[in-house]
């Protein structure tokens, strides 16, 4: 009995497949556009105390002659009335930093055999970071008349992400007007630094965190780490006929892939992509 369900199951999944593509035997192209999620782990990168030339004690440090924010400096005196009636608060240092769901958008060519479709998408991602310190009162404690509250410092970051896909789609579930397929990728993956910036609340100025040289060895040779990785991944892809040789996608994959900013900050992790593909087919 067992042994004819495997056979069954084995037998079904062969039909639909060459059902679904012997139907559609055709070259494909056409864009992307959705959502992507990067994981938390290569956050730290942004955190102004980790992987950076200048940390966020250097920067509002009055005697660092180079990188020093002179502008937050001279609000905080004026804040907590005066040089050395505040601190940072050592609790929040370092910050905890997050990766926001990022923009994504791309290109996909196709095309089809008689049991799979296998395909090549180049996306792009933009995505923001963003993560909170504070500076505090060195002298009274709240509850004191002259007790003045937290100053909070933001700190953000923005990120790009080059992802070279090379896929292979199998049909999981064959309809007259939609399917379901399984998609198993290869990726490589260019990550890459934009900005990395502290505000003071009340202050106009932002100041950029240097990234080199310090702790950090990048591989551009400028203050955007950022280098090649690769990984791999599989999810579900749901697609629609709309017209005569036009398609709609909608998908979720996951990549269990390599962030590699530097030799010390090149981490494993699992990243999430949704996203709808216009599809146009040519016989």
């Amino acid at each position: 009995m067992r042994f004819l369900t495997i056979y069954f199951l084995i037998t079904f999944s062969t039909n639909a497949v060459c059902q679904f593509y012997a139907k559609k035997d055709h070259l494909e192209y056409g864009f992307n556009i959705g959502t992507y999620i990067a994981n938390n782990n290569t956050s730290i990168l942004y955190d102004a105390n980790t992987y950076v030339a200048t940390s966020l004690e250097s920067i509002l440090n009055r005697n660092n002659q180079n990188f020093k924010y002179t502008s937050g400096i001279n609000f905080l005196d004026t804040q907590f009335g005066g040089m050395g009636n505040w601190v940072i608060d050592n609790a929040a240092v370092p910050a905890e930093m997050s990766y926001s769901p990022g923009f994504l958008v791309g290109l996909h060519v196709g095309k089809h055999h008689p049991k799979f479709k296998y395909y090549l998408d180049y996306n792009l991602a933009d995505i923001n970071i963003t993560g909170t310190s504070q500076v505090i009162d060195a002298i009274y404690s709240p509850g004191d008349a002259n007790f003045t509250s937290p100053v909070i410092i933001s700190i953000r970051g923005r990120e790009r992400r080059n992802l070279f896909n090379l896929g292979l789609v199998l049909d999981f579930i064959n309809e007259e007007d939609f399917h379901l397929g399984i998609p198993f990728e290869f990726q490589l993956n260019q990550v890459t630094l934009i900005n990395n910036e502290i505000y003071l609340d009340g202050v106009n100025q932002a100041h950029n965190v240097n990234h080199i040289p310090a702790n950090l060895t990048n591989t551009t040779g400028n203050n955007n780490p950022g280098g090649f990785g690769f990984g791999g991944g599989s999810g579900l892809i749901l697609t629609l006929d709309m017209a005569e040789n036009i398609m709609v996608s909608f998908g979720y994959q996951g990549y269990f892939a390599q962030s590699n900013f530097s030799v010390n900050l090149n981490r494993w992790g699992l990243q999430h992509a949704a996203f709808a593909r216009m599809i146009w087919m040519k016989e």
